[in-house]
Formats: C-alpha cells, sequence, structure tokens
C-alpha cells in the first residue's frame, strides 16, 4: 500500500474517531442534563395540537359555571406562584463559595485547558500526516 493511502486511512480513522467520540460526549452531556435518553423517547416527535374550544354554558347554568371556573382558575394560579415561589429561592447550601466548589472549578478549568491543547496537537499531528 503507498504512502498516500496510508494517510487517508490515517485521516479517515481519525475523522471517524471524532465523529463518534463527539457525538458520544454530547449525548452524555444531554443525559446529565435532561436524564437517560431511551430508544423510544428518542424516537417519538409530537406535533403541537391545538387545544380545543371550550363551549360555554347557557342561561342560569352560565353564571354559576362561570364562578365555578374563575375559583378553579384563582386556585390554580395561586398553587402555581407558590411552587414558583419556592423554586425562586436560592439554597443557602448551594449557593454558598465552599472549598469543594473551588476545587471542583479549578479541576474543570484544568481539563478544559488539556482538552484545548490536546485538540491543537491533535490537529498538527494531521496537519504533519496530511503534508
Amino acid at each position: 500500500m503507498g504512502k498516500t493511502y496510508l494517510r487517508l486511512l490515517l485521516v479517515v480513522l481519525g475523522i471517524g474517531f471524532s465523529i463518534f467520540f463527539g457525538v458520544d460526549l454530547a449525548t452524555r452531556g444531554v443525559e446529565r442534563v435532561h436524564g437517560p435518553i431511551t430508544g423510544q423517547d428518542a424516537a417519538i416527535v409530537r406535533p403541537l395540537q391545538p387545544a380545543a374550544p371550550v363551549k360555554q354554558p347557557e342561561g342560569r347554568e352560565a353564571g354559576a359555571a362561570g364562578k365555578t371556573q374563575t375559583a378553579a382558575k384563582q386556585a390554580d394560579k395561586e398553587a402555581k406562584d407558590k411552587a414558583a415561589s419556592e423554586a425562586a429561592e436560592p439554597r443557602k447550601e448551594i449557593t454558598e463559595a465552599s472549598g469543594i466548589n473551588r476545587f471542583g472549578n479549578k479541576v474543570g478549568e484544568l481539563l478544559q485547558i488539556i482538552t484545548y491543547h490536546g485538540i491543537r496537537w491533535f490537529v498538527a499531528l494531521f496537519d504533519a500526516i496530511t503534508e
């Protein structure tokens, strides 16, 4: 096999590895944020369907039904407001700048620097091979 074909094979293998590695990293990141991805969830795409119009009752029943709906809407709104206020309050133990948080941040920064230089080295290697 010629030198050109060997270089081409190495480039194709490197590109294939990079693509599959990138997809794996992206999948892990999505799973970390949104939970595990199952085969059923990934294949189902549900279109947005408009809600059916609500039919208003007529006559004497309209007044009672309107009051009931208004009371139900207010109760639902109050429950949502309460849940939103509880979710908006930061927890003290999470917001504290503890030693383990600083250590984790520094390790993350170190990994980013190593990855950056690793990618540059990888690109330089392929540049040298293809020239």
